[in-house]
């Protein structure tokens, strides 16, 4: 039933705004047969290298969009989220009465499913791998071949299959203490089966597989830049992404108003609990365990996009310390479904039901509802074809990454923006750059123009989505060498009011702007 519950959360109208860009890789290697190794969609880094070590996730979603559109990709959303939890669950064996373990993978479930159709779903599901094999390695040591295969596969779908190592060197460390503990300190004596030698081969061979990928030592070291954006470069890229946020600033901005926020803290605080309830009634700890803990804990506290990730390990670890707990106080195996099972099977019934008629996420205050396909009216996919058309600018402004994106969509590689969400490519600099412009366009300073004009003298054609661009949109309203020559709910697109009149293109009205899409509708 709670495999049910994940699969449900998971069917939400997809609002990521970077998943456009992702389909149109994946269309452009599908159709080219080749991999991208230079930028193909900014004209401000047109020989950037690009480091897209997401390539396999964007040929399956591109497959499953070709066959069965946004609504496929809804479904593989929730078939993967669920497919890391249940095997998450099965990696430490459940000794537990079932509602225990239930109500730990519930919160897990939540917080799996905050955020929607991305390349990392597929991390969580080699994490959970990773942490499967890591529980069976001393009753079948030759399983430790999976790894380096396993590793191949995580390193061309998502640059975090550098936790794959991280878990890994958790397990290495864990197994040399107890070997040398002998059953000391309260850590349980390691049963020999797993050789160091073994150990060892192991590690080096899940090293060389980080090189099978198209980037070679680059895509290998490729981690090491993500994580310097989210840690040194943290306080500048989270005043503007709101992924990169620490949690904690997060807590002193919304309080207890924010589910996924206060499902995190009590999945934290149910995992280092289950340390201490370990610790003081057996005397007993697992230093592989306190490790995966800690880590993942740094991950989640240094940026709010992890907090998905310390879900899958916390959950794991905090079941891992109860069912020890159990075995060690409990001999017998459990008898039969208790009345708590029984209640607790009734409110995952309720959860069911409460997910697609829509109490759930009204209960729970999100931005969401159950559903396929996108959410509605929120990618400017009209403004997007209207400003790809032939004799338009080649080139485009868009104030909102979601919007770079859908353009791309639709008019890329051949036209191209200034900036999108690909933090891989962009650099600082252009960031910044970018946020200039914006700012200029609020205050009527033209200055930002000289800096746009190509070669030929022409602007980009520009798009101001209606949302968080109001204050240059109000800008460009005003400025009498702009003219609006679209407006929906959901965009405005401005081009320089010569290019217009070449175009033939009369200014429109503005009103439709005034009315922008709600996250939930």
């Amino acid at each position: 039933m709670l495999a049910v519950v994940t699969f449900l959360l998971g069917c939400v109208p997809i609002a990521d705004t970077d998943l456009w860009w992702h389909l149109k890789t994946g269309e452009w290697i599908l159709d080219t047969g080749q991999i991208p190794y230079v930028d193909l969609y900014t004209f401000t880094h047109p020989h950037q290298p690009w480091i897209d070590l997401h390539w396999g996730f964007q040929v399956v979603f591109a497959t499953v969009h070709r066959l069965a559109g946004v609504s496929g990709l809804v479904i593989v959303n929730g078939l993967v989220l669920t497919a890391a939890a249940l095997v998450g669950w099965h990696a430490t064996r459940q000794r537990l009465p079932p509602w225990l373990p239930g109500a730990i993978w519930a919160l897990a479930a939540i917080s799996l499913n905050g955020r929607s159709a991305r390349p990392e779903i597929f991390s969580l599901l080699f994490l959970a791998a990773w942490l499967w094999l890591m529980e069976r390695l001393d009753e079948h040591p030759r399983w430790t071949w999976w790894l380096p295969a396993l590793q191949v596969l995580w390193i061309n779908m998502h640059a975090l299959f550098v936790l794959g190592l991280v878990v890994g060197s958790c397990r290495a460390v864990d197994e040399l203490v107890r070997r040398w503990a002998c059953g000391r300190w309260g850590l349980s004596p390691a049963n020999g089966t797993l050789s160091p030698v073994r150990v060892g081969y192991t590690g080096i061979l899940c090293t060389l597989a980080a090189l099978a990928n198209p980037y070679f030592e680059e895509g290998a070291l490729f981690p090491l830049v993500l994580y310097r954006k989210f840690s040194v470069e943290q306080e500048f890229y989270a005043q503007h992404i709101g992924e990169f946020q620490l949690p904690y600033r997060f807590f002193l901005q919304h309080g207890f108003q924010n589910l996924y926020l206060n499902v995190e803290i009590t999945l934290w605080l149910v995992a280092a609990g289950s340390f201490i309830w370990l610790a003081a009634c057996c005397r007993r700890w697992s230093l592989y365990r306190l490790l995966l803990f800690a880590g993942f804990s740094h991950l989640a506290w240094e940026a709010s996009r992890n907090a998905n990730l310390f879900a899958l390990v916390g959950a794991t670890v905090a079941c891992g310390n109860l069912n020890e707990w159990w075995s060690l106080r409990h001999r017998a195996n459990r008898a039969g479904w208790s009345p708590a099972d029984a209640v607790f099977a009734g409110l995952l019934g309720l959860w069911i039901l409460a997910i697609p008629s829509g109490y759930w996420h009204r209960w729970a205050g999100e931005e969401k509802s159950f559903g396929f396909g996108e959410r509605k009216a929120w990618f400017p996919h009209a403004a997007a074809r209207f400003a790809g058309q032939p004799d338009f600018p080649p080139r485009a402004f868009a104030a909102h990454f979601g919007v770079a994106s859908v353009y791309t969509y639709h008019n890329g590689p051949e036209r191209k923006v200034f900036m999108d969400g690909r933090l891989e490519v962009c650099s600082r600099q252009t960031f910044e750059a970018f946020n200039a412009i914006l700012r200029a366009m609020a205050l009527l300073d033209r200055s930002w123009e000289g800096a746009l004009r190509d070669e030929q003298g022409r602007l980009p054609v520009v798009l101001l989505d209606s949302r968080s661009s109001r204050p240059a949109i109000n800008g460009l309203l005003t400025q009498p060498n702009w003219r609006l020559v679209f407006a929906d709910p959901s965009c405005a697109v401005f081009l320089e009011t010569t290019e217009a009149e070449r175009l033939r293109l009369p200014e429109v009205d503005y009103s439709p702007l005034l009315r922008p899409p709600k996250g939930g509708e």
